[in-house]
């Protein structure tokens, strides 16, 4: 798959904030966006995969930017006493509405999000965006925030739905869309589904 390409406007920045790069040559160009969201309590400061995150503990006043982090039990264990509720497992019945809620999204936008490639899955969703202009991080909340409505409108469960964070990684290589295209196809086939299992994907 061939990704669409915008150019920067002279002097714009890339849209949002994070582990990438806050500041791009007006000439680089962004194809899109992966966008990965874990359900809530799925993957917590410290887990031993590596984790994001932007401060040790508030109470005693440390805090650091938002950077890679090797595993750590203390740190996964003071997150864990401080989860308000209890792990989230998406169920078919759930994942049905967070398909539903990215397709009215898509409609609603007016040509303003497309989705490339998806995979939606119990512990987390990965999303890969094509540049539009619009914000990200924005286009990231906004998504996180109808997903969770329709399981709250559509399903029993009542509660958070996603972590509090995510990973967007910006992609500006032809070569880097292709891979992820076929990374997250592969989170797809792995368990049986089609590579490109619902009706929004471009």
């Amino acid at each position: 798959m061939v990704a669409p390409t915008k150019n920067h406007r002279p002097g714009q920045k890339p849209h949002g904030v994070g582990h990438v790069a806050k500041f791009i040559s007006q000439k680089v160009q962004t194809l899109g966006y992966h966008y990965v969201k874990s359900a809530y309590g799925m993957w917590l400061p410290g887990d031993n995969r590596g984790h994001w995150s932007e401060a040790w503990d508030e109470k005693i006043g440390y805090t650091e930017p938002h950077t890679l982090h090797q595993g750590d039990p203390v740190r996964q264990r003071m997150a864990t006493e401080r989860m308000k509720y209890d792990p989230v497992h998406l169920t078919e019945e759930m994942i049905e509405a967070v398909v539903g809620a990215i397709s009215k999204c898509i409609t609603v936008s007016a040509g303003g999000l497309a989705i490339a490639a998806a995979a939606i899955e119990s512990t987390h969703m990965h999303l890969l965006i094509p540049y539009s202009g619009r914000d990200i991080d924005k286009t990231a909340r906004w998504l996180a925030d109808q997903t969770t409505k329709a399981v709250h409108r559509e399903t029993n469960h009542q509660g958070s739905i996603w972590c509090k964070g995510k990973w967007c990684s910006y992609i500006f290589e032809q070569s880097h869309w292709e891979n992820t295209v076929e990374y997250i196809e592969r989170h797809n086939t792995r368990h049986g589904r089609d590579a490109k299992p619902y009706s929004f994907i471009m």
